[in-house]
Formats: structure tokens, C-alpha cells, sequence
């Protein structure tokens, strides 16, 4: 096991650093997993292709959110089991993540396989990109066992402080995508399927060196299901803390699954400049997150062993630190977004499209780091059910009123609106639930 000493002794600021820089480089990962396909889809000049990427980001999001379900919850769960020095219950957790990924992965996939056409209707295919977002979507269900695991398991790594082992296994991954995109996109001419194909693939690699880590790394997690069932009720633990955190992407595949059907009746154009006018907001708002899931880790421990005031220290500081590197990346976001469009687009007045797109997704990003810390806070804490709400009223509760409304107010701009002013709503109510949290601090660890 990676030594947690930093955990709850020295410096404060640098044990966040330690943390948070290799979140970030998993999360730059990340986002050049999630950019790449459509960057390369982009090339071949087709906006029909563009838009199934979008299309089908749905089902992803749907596959990563049981990643986060299970991998955050088990992250959570084992960190406090660490705290506490209770052995035992590590390797429960980790059995029992090992057995959802495969179990929830099997299912979600074979509900793609055995009834496709349903899940194309529902994510708004029309006939321009009916086939692309098929073909592309078939694929990645084969996967999902797969793309499920990796990005668990890259969580529960982390809960032994063994970041750059998680670096490097999300990396592997990133890379194995991005080198066979261009040569099953292009020089195959498998279009969207190659993208399809390159992401599965790269699971695949993530998720082999995960499994020789976890064979022979010096750790406590383990992938026997049987410590789980000695402890059932660690099933229960994994999936209630898990969440806070996972529900934001399911709610998200759902916005965009609304969002894309509403935009799609203005032509797969629409669809394509705003699912690459989203990028900008997306760098943003994943650098922030990152820095709230690297110290997700340190501030459950802190609370596991009792240890209130590093504990305070902790939260205060990622708050500061969030919002400061929030201004400056907006600010550079908003300043390249015509050549972050070009990475994509080819068509002038779907560049031009895009970046004003870019522009009203980016009014909210620089305080949008406080709202991942009160998810992670209150979820670190023990209190489930807030958090779970604050993730639902962000995602779910509010966007979607607020992004029909402004629809039938403003029509197509009114899309382009609804997630900032979501944004800014949700940062208050962060804030009125991190300092009511400060109270909790004080009361032992359950």
C-alpha cells in the first residue's frame, strides 16, 4: 500500500499539490480521451459524423457513469476504511467493486446490443446521422464491461495514494486512442466506427495494466468478491457514497440527450457546433474537478481518523485554490476558443457558431470549482443525500426546467444559456451547504 503519512501530517498545501497534479494530469487525460474522436471525426469534413459523436456521448456518459458510481463510492468507502485502520473492510470494498463493474457493465451493454434502435430514438438520431450514431454506439456497447473497470478501478487506486499509478493507467489508454484514430478513421476509412473501435481499445490496455497492478502492485485492494459477501453491507456503502459524485454524469447524459433532441431540429449542424462549443466549458470545469477529486481522498481520511481542524484546513484551501485557477483558465479558454473550434470544425459559420457557443459557456466556469467541492465535501463527510441533491439540482432539477423555459423564450439561443445560469445557482447553493458542513466537522466519523 502507498504511504497516506502526508494524509494527516506536514504541510497542507503541498499534500493538496501531491494530490490534485496528478488529478489533473488523469483528468487532462480525460479530456483528450473525450476530445480525440471528434477531433479526428472532424478531419474527414463530414458534419453528419461530428453530430453522431455527440449523439452517442450519451451512452458514454452512461458507461462512465457507473464507473464514477462504483469507483467513487469505493474510493470514499476505502479511504475512511484506511483512516480507521480497518483492514478488512478494504479489501470488502474493492471485492465488491469488482463484482458491480463486471455485473453493471454486462447488463448496460447487452441492453445497447439487444435493442439499439430505442436507444437511437431516445438520444435524437435523425436520418443524416441515424447510421453514423449506430455504428459508433455498437461498438462501444461490446466495451462497456471494460471502459466500466478502468475507470473504477482508476479511482480506488487513488484511495491508496497511489496517483501516478492512475496517471499512467488512464494515460496508456489516451495514447493507445489517439495513435489508432487516425489510422481506423482515416487511413482505414472506418469513420465513426474506427473512433469507436480506438476508444474500446484503448479500455482494453487501461485495464489490462490495471489488472497486472492489482496481480502483483503492493496494495490492499483486492478483486475476489468473496471478502464483499463476508460484508454485504459494504455493496450498499460503495453505491450510496458513490452516488453524489456518479449521479452528475448520469443527469448529464440525460441533459444532453434533451438537449441534443431539441437541437437537432434546427439540422445536425446545430448539434455538431454545440457539442464542440461545449469543449472550452468542459477544460474549465474538469481542471477544477480535479482538484476537488485529489483531495476527496485526504479530507475522508482526515475525517475517518477524527482530525477536524486539517480537515477545515483542507476545504478552505482547495476553495481558494479552485476558484483562482477557474479566473485564469477562463480567461485563456475565452481567449483561444477560435482555435479550439478549429480542431473540429472545418465550416466557417459553424466556427464562428461554436465559439459564440463557447463564450456563454464560459460566464460561469471561474466559481464553478466551489460547487464540485461541496459534492465532495458532503460526500466525504457522510452526508449522501445532500450531496446526491446538489448534484441532481445542477444537472437535473434545474437545468432541465431552466433550459426548456429559455427554449421557448429565446429558441435556439436559449440553448446556449440554460447551462451558465445553471451553474451560477448551483455555486450558491454550494456555498450555503459548505459552511452549514463546517458544524458537521465537529461530530465523529461514523
Amino acid at each position: 500500500m502507498k504511504s497516506t503519512v502526508f494524509f494527516e501530517k506536514g504541510s497542507v498545501w503541498k499534500a493538496i499539490f501531491k494530490m490534485s497534479l496528478p488529478t489533473i494530469a488523469v483528468m487532462l487525460v480525460t479530456i483528450v480521451y473525450n476530445m480525440a474522436d471528434l477531433i479526428f471525426v472532424g478531419q474527414t469534413g463530414d458534419a453528419a459524423q461530428v453530430a453522431a459523436v455527440s449523439l452517442a456521448s450519451p451512452f458514454f456518459l452512461l458507461q462512465m457513469t457507473l464507473g464514477t458510481l462504483i469507483g467513487g463510492g469505493g474510493c470514499t468507502a476505502i479511504s475512511t476504511a484506511l483512516g480507521a485502520k480497518d483492514t478488512d473492510r478494504v479489501k470488502a470494498c474493492s471485492g465488491a467493486c469488482a463484482a458491480l463493474c463486471l455485473m453493471s457493465g454486462v447488463l448496460l451493454g447487452s441492453a445497447m446490443l439487444l435493442f439499439p434502435d430505442a436507444f437511437l430514438r431516445l438520444f435524437g438520431a435523425d436520418s443524416a446521422t441515424w447510421q453514423f450514431t449506430k455504428d459508433y454506439l455498437l461498438v462501444l456497447a461490446v466495451g462497456t464491461p471494460t471502459v466500466v473497470f478502468s475507470s473504477a478501478f482508476a479511482n480506488l487506486v487513488r484511495a491508496e495514494g497511489a496517483v501516478k499509478e492512475a496517471v499512467l493507467f488512464n494515460g496508456l489508454g489516451t495514447v493507445t486512442n489517439i495513435v489508432l484514430d487516425p489510422i481506423l478513421i482515416s487511413g482505414c476509412k472506418m469513420g465513426v466506427q474506427g473512433a469507436a473501435v480506438a476508444t474500446v481499445l484503448g479500455n482494453l490496455f487501461s485495464a489490462a495494466a490495471l489488472l497486472c497492478y492489482l496481480r502483483r502492485g503492493r496494495t490492499m485492494l483486492t478483486l475476489n468478491p468473496k471478502h464483499a459477501f463476508r460484508r454485504k453491507q459494504v455493496f450498499w456503502q460503495v453505491l450510496g457514497l458513490g452516488v453524489p459524485g456518479s449521479i452528475s454524469n448520469l443527469l448529464m447524459g440525460m441533459t444532453n440527450t434533451i438537449t441534443n433532441n431539441l437541437a437537432i431540429t434546427y439540422g445536425a449542424g446545430v448539434v455538431a457546433a454545440m457539442g464542440v462549443g461545449g469543449k472550452a466549458g468542459m477544460i474549465v470545469a474538469m481542471i477544477e474537478m480535479a482538484f476537488c477529486l485529489g483531495v476527496q481522498p485526504m479530507i475522508a481520511y482526515n475525517y475517518g481518523a477524527g482530525n477536524t481542524a486539517r480537515t477545515r484546513e483542507i476545504i478552505r484551501k482547495t476553495g481558494v485554490l479552485v476558484v483562482l485557477s477557474g479566473t485564469v483558465l477562463t480567461a485563456a479558454c475565452f481567449w483561444l476558443r477560435l482555435p479550439i473550434a478549429r480542431l473540429f470544425l472545418q465550416d466557417e459559420t459553424l466556427l464562428a457558431q461554436s465559439a459564440h457557443i463557447m463564450t456563454i459557456g464560459l460566464i460561469g466556469m471561474p466559481l464553478l470549482g466551489v460547487y464540485y467541492l461541496g459534492v465532495n465535501v458532503l460526500q466525504s463527510v457522510g452526508q449522501a443525500l445532500q450531496a446526491t441533491v446538489l448534484s441532481v439540482f445542477r444537472q437535473g432539477l434545474c437545468f432541465v426546467p431552466m433550459l426548456l423555459l429559455l427554449h421557448a423564450l429565446f429558441g435556439m439561443e436559449g440553448l446556449f444559456w440554460a447551462a451558465p445560469v445553471t451553474d451560477l445557482l448551483a455555486v450558491v447553493l454550494a456555498v450555503v451547504w459548505l459552511f452549514q458542513a463546517k458544524k458537521r466537522l465537529a461530530a465523529p466519523a461514523p
